[in-house]
């Protein structure tokens, strides 16, 4: 299992990094939307923990991005934002398989995660 972790703050990707790698759950993580699709054909990544305020490339073009190629289309993705009406504004975003804020819950991160990937 391989998950994809698309964070500008190097604290939180940090974290989860870790809360996953205890649970077995390979993480690999960047802050350049630009790269994640390359990175998602390259690494067969299982889900993507995707943060949608992100410099440069946002997480709402990386989910358009992700959508849109058929090499990456299937792939899950959560959402982990600070906005909670990030959904209102951006229905497009709707579609996700997961949509959680920060700050989140370590235990429910976790569990969320493991619902999504398979076994």
């Amino acid at each position: 299992m391989k998950v994809l972790v698309v964070e500008d703050s190097i604290v939180i990707a940090g974290a989860i990094k870790v809360l996953l790698t205890k649970e077995s759950i390979d993480v690999i993580s960047t802050n350049d939307g630009s790269k994640v699709v390359d990175i998602m054909k390259k690494e067969g990544i299982d889900l993507v923990i995707l943060d949608l305020m992100m410099p440069n490339v946002s997480g709402k073009d990386v989910f358009k991005m992700l959508k849109s190629d058929e090499s990456t289309k299937n792939v899950k993705i959560m959402i982990l934002t600070a906005r909670p009406d990030a959904l209102k504004w951006n229905p497009e975003l709707r579609s996700c398989d997961k949509f959680m804020t920060k700050p989140f819950d370590n235990k429910e991160l976790v569990a969320e995660v493991k619902k999504l990937i398979p076994k």
